[in-house]
């Protein structure tokens, strides 16, 4: 459990979305940029896929050095994201708390409380680990009562926490964009509400613990919370750096083929529990997002800027508009 990353939780969460044809030539790797015309539309639009950082900042050179990026984005009236940007700035200048984005209070019932008797301190061996934790389900967490609640309900959580950490301290692909279409006044427009983006971060729904568990296993939960909160603080592991560099390096194909490994170890991810046939996060995602993009893009030239995943596969953007009747076709 220490050694899996957010970045491949959500890689892996993403897999059932990432079916893509590569060839082994390079010169059939598209890239990230795509045009979208045909089906009606007055003006080409652009999909253009984003990496959330998983612990790199992206710079103004590295994404505009992408062939084709400056002149779609001069040729659009509107950027749409996932979400609004606005609350990763709120985050950032620690004007919100990691609570309040996840609405952590909001889902409470009543078998996430504590067995009355049983205290934080008395799960822990040591009073320098119980520390730790009340130092970190206190403020990084935002909540001065978090001992009301089980350790469980804190590792559940701990999965959104860390996708809001993607946007926490560090720039994203998008922060390049949406800084750059400030600059040149182009509108800034959002797929879904942040509530929306918030249900979708925190992963599938983990069965709730029973109220009456045996102290044992109270203190196995906490022991699983501690490691999960110092994985957060681990080095950047070698494949998340991967991916990283086949984004940089516009190489569709790597990091389709990195997914597709990883989908391979998935059944061995307990922390993603789903059902054979279940669409994955991605999959509803993209589902939702269809009919959005294609209401705005008839009205005018878009760039809809979206993590990378996104656009891959059966069910990714990319053949989903197709079949709707758009081209689509890859910027080179």
């Amino acid at each position: 459990m220490k050694k899996m990353s957010l970045p491949i939780i959500l890689a892996v969460a993403a897999i059932t979305a990432t079916s893509y044809n590569c060839s082994d030539s390079k010169t059939d790797n598209p890239g990230w940029l795509w045009e979208i015309s045909g089906n009606g539309l007055a003006q080409k639009s652009y999909l253009f896929g984003t990496c959330h950082g998983g612990g790199h900042s992206f710079t103004h050179e590295e994404i505009f050095g992408f062939e084709g990026v400056d002149e779609a984005l001069s040729n659009v009236k509107t950027v749409y994201f996932e979400t609004d940007l606005s609350v990763a700035n709120r985050l950032a200048a620690k004007e919100m708390s990691i609570a309040e984005y996840l609405g952590c209070d909001k889902d409470t019932t009543k078998e996430d409380l504590m067995p009355e008797g049983v205290t934080y301190e008395s799960l822990f061996d040591s009073v320098a680990q119980y520390q730790e934790v009340h130092q970190f389900l206190s403020q990084k967490m935002g909540d001065a009562e978090y001992w009301k609640k089980t350790p469980s309900f804190w590792t559940h959580h701990l999965l959104g926490y860390s996708a809001a950490k993607m946007y926490y301290g560090i720039q994203p692909v998008e922060g390049v964009l949406y800084q750059e279409a400030v600059k040149r006044g182009i509108e800034i427009g959002q797929l879904e509400s942040t509530e929306q983006h918030t249900q979708w971060t925190k992963g599938p729904k983990i069965p709730k613990p029973q109220r009456q568990r045996p102290a044992g296993k109270l203190k196995t939960d906490a022991w699983i919370l501690y490691i999960a909160i110092h994985g957060d603080d681990e080095e950047i592991p070698e494949p998340v750096k991967e991916v990283q560099a086949a984004y940089l390096e516009n190489d569709t194909c790597s990091m389709h083929n990195w997914l597709e490994n990883q989908a391979k170890n998935a059944a061995l991810n307990p922390g993603i529990p789903m059902n054979p046939g279940d669409p994955s996060p991605v999959q509803s995602m993209n589902q939702a997002w269809c009919p959005v993009i294609e209401q705005n893009i008839a009205k005018r030239p878009c760039m809809v800027a979206v993590g990378a995943h996104h656009l891959l596969g059966n069910d990714g953007l990319i053949a989903m508009l197709r079949r709707k009747g758009y081209t689509v076709e890859a910027v080179k």
